[in-house]
């Protein structure tokens, strides 16, 4: 199945969008990777950094990401944080034209080099995507244990 561009686009959260963004849910070996949507949209509440959207397919909404600017090591990062497909929208490529259609987002709108993200190591199937986007692992670990990968623009 090919992919149209204009049916993807990154939204803000909002009453419009957001019932449905609540009741996505993941397959049952994915859960454990990362943290649900509602404890993500409250720490984008606590921490003013993240910003939390829904990732749409035509009118509907078929995951969540949330990236953000953080200044770390005397340097600033920009993070592609948190990234999930629904079950129900598994297995179409959308989460390879996401990634792409966000990260192209990050790169433009923080007009920086370098992207970072962190996996849990044993996530086989997100590090396979993120290689395919072409990123690397740096060597690094973040607080939570998760191996530190960067793609370079």
């Amino acid at each position: 199945m090919t992919l149209a561009a204009p049916l993807l686009s990154i939204q803000p959260i909002n009453n419009t969008n957001l019932d449905a963004l609540l009741k996505l849910q993941l397959n049952a070996d994915q859960k454990g990777f990362i943290e649900s949507i509602p404890d993500c949209l409250k720490e984008a509440e606590e921490d003013k950094r993240y910003t939390p959207v829904a990732l749409c397919y035509g009118q509907q909404v078929a995951g969540f990401a949330m990236y953000g600017l953080f200044n770390e090591c005397q340097t600033q990062r920009v993070w592609f944080d948190r990234f999930l497909i629904a079950q129900d929208y598994q297995g179409r490529g959308l989460g390879k034209a996401f990634a792409l259609l966000l990260l192209e987002f990050l790169f433009c709108h923080f007009q920086c080099q370098q992207v970072f993200l962190s996996v849990y190591p044993n996530n086989h199937a997100a590090i396979a995507l993120y290689h395919k986007l072409g990123f690397e692992f740096t060597g690094e670990q973040d607080i939570n244990g998760e191996q530190v990968m960067s793609l370079c623009s």
